[in-house]
């Protein structure tokens, strides 16, 4: 009884204090109880059931309750004891009928899972394919299968990510392919056209609206050291963590205005080496990690663009050339920018109309000033949670 009294209080703990959400999945996930053991529970409550009316049936008809007994009460507590017994029998029958729809489900999603294995690895070997043509039916056969497959929809957007971050050197410029010999380019440009796919795919599944469990807002996205010399994700959602540490922007537009990221961002040491890189009018909800980035050419916007998370680092940045622009950014109440040990020696970076809403944005210990930021006059001195070097080189 004390082992009994354990696992009851136990149980009201998960359930009242604890997480109903986990017990549920819990209890569902539990191993199934053996066939015979649920005939043996049944065929147990019919013998104790036959027991308790035998005892009924039997006992002292001395007693004051059997003595007022008529033989119309006993034929009525007797045909009671049929009726319990084929209601009895009518639950094994059914327990039965249950285990066997749920082990033909167990088998349905067996045969599903090896089904979308066979789809996985069909896609997979198609991206792996030397005709650009395969590796777009690749593209296209994965995410289909995401779209359908649950469970395995991660393990996909990964293949595709991956696919990214292979690595690829894009070609020249138009007029340079022509005077050197288009022909020869033909390769990488048809390898160009299958990662603008890739990302094409990701934009359609992340501009629709979210619904959980079947679009793809709540994967993780990661572009680790993968170079785009052009794409459009703009107007996406992400409410997972987006990582493009490392990644290459050297020519061409990539464009992420009014995306919106409720999760990390991760820009770490990334290269803008002369793309023109559209983040305005897009909403960082949380962490912006853009430590180590390096802007030589092309220009990156964040016009009108929101930080409202807690941190926002651009420490460690090199702005050496090429245009940064913040005008008309906003940064949230509780928000802290920092460009600690950042070197300012040749772009030009414009935070003007910036809106700082009591967010602090921290220049104090940069590593060079030699191109300071164009900020717009400060009449009574800078406003309070800008922190600007306290020397000039």
């Amino acid at each position: 009884m004390t082992s009994v009294r354990k696992y009851l209080r136990a149980l009201w703990i998960r359930l009242v204090a604890g997480s109903p959400g986990r017990f549920r999945r819990e209890w569902e996930e539990r191993p199934p109880m053996p066939l015979a053991a649920h005939v043996l529970v049944m065929l147990l409550a019919a013998l104790a059931v036959l027991a308790g009316l035998l005892w009924l049936l039997t006992s002292d008809r001395t007693s004051p309750l059997t003595a007022a007994r008529t033989d119309q009460i006993t034929l009525e507590v007797i045909r009671l004891a049929f009726y319990a017994v084929a209601g009895i029998g009518g639950v094994i029958a059914l327990t039965v009928a249950y285990r066997r729809q749920r082990l033909s489900e167990i088998e349905v999603d067996r045969e599903d899972a090896k089904l979308y294995n066979e789809r996985f690895a069909a896609a997979a070997d198609q991206l792996s394919s030397e005709r650009a043509a395969n590796r777009l039916a690749g593209v296209y056969a994965m995410a289909a299968l995401a779209d359908e497959w649950g469970p395995g929809r991660q393990t996909c957007v990964n293949v595709l990510c991956a696919y990214l971050r292979m690595p690829y050197e894009p070609p020249p410029r138009r007029n340079e392919r022509e005077a050197a010999g288009a022909d020869q380019f033909r390769p990488v440009l048809e390898e160009r056209l299958v990662r603008k796919t890739v990302v094409s795919v990701l934009a359609e599944r992340l501009r629709a609206a979210p619904v959980h469990g079947r679009t793809w807002h709540g994967c993780d996205f990661d572009f680790t050291g993968a170079t785009f010399d052009e794409g459009d994700l703009s107007r996406t959602v992400f409410t997972g963590s987006v990582t493009f540490s490392y990644a290459r922007f050297p020519f061409a537009t990539f464009d992420l205005s009014d995306a919106k990221f409720m999760g990390r961002v991760d820009f770490s040491n990334a290269r803008f080496l002369g793309a023109a890189v559209d983040f305005s009018g897009s909403h960082f909800l949380g962490e912006v990690d853009c430590s180590g980035i390096a802007v030589s050419g092309g220009e990156v916007r964040f016009r009108y663009a929101a930080f409202t998370g807690e941190f926002v680092s651009f420490s460690m940045s090199d702005f050496a050339g090429g245009t940064v622009l913040f005008e008309g950014c906003r940064f949230g109440p509780d928000t802290k920018a920092t460009f600690v040990n950042s070197q300012f020696s040749g772009a030009y970076l414009d935070f003007s109309y910036a809106e700082l809403e009591g967010a602090r944005l921290d220049f104090g210990r940069v590593a060079s000033w030699e191109h300071p930021p164009h900020f717009d006059d400060f009449p009574d001195g800078p406003p309070r949670g800008l922190r600007l070097p306290e020397y000039r080189v």
